[in-house]
């Protein structure tokens, strides 16, 4: 299944707090910081997706 624009966001908003704790140790902090650049690199992808879509709207 695949999230929304916004559970995206809220899943990087998590692992932004987790890695910020002073309670995460490094290598779960690598980890979390691996797959927040994954969900950077998807929300990257709906969001052209979405400008695209826009712009082909003003074109009609």
């Amino acid at each position: 299944m695949t999230k929304s624009y916004e559970e995206l966001i809220s899943e990087l908003k998590e692992i932004v707090k987790k890695i910020e704790d002073n309670d995460t140790g490094l290598d779960e902090s690598i980890a979390l910081y691996e797959r927040g650049a994954l969900i950077v690199r998807q929300c990257e992808e709906l969001l052209a997706s979405a400008e695209l879509k826009i712009s082909m709207l003003g074109r009609d």
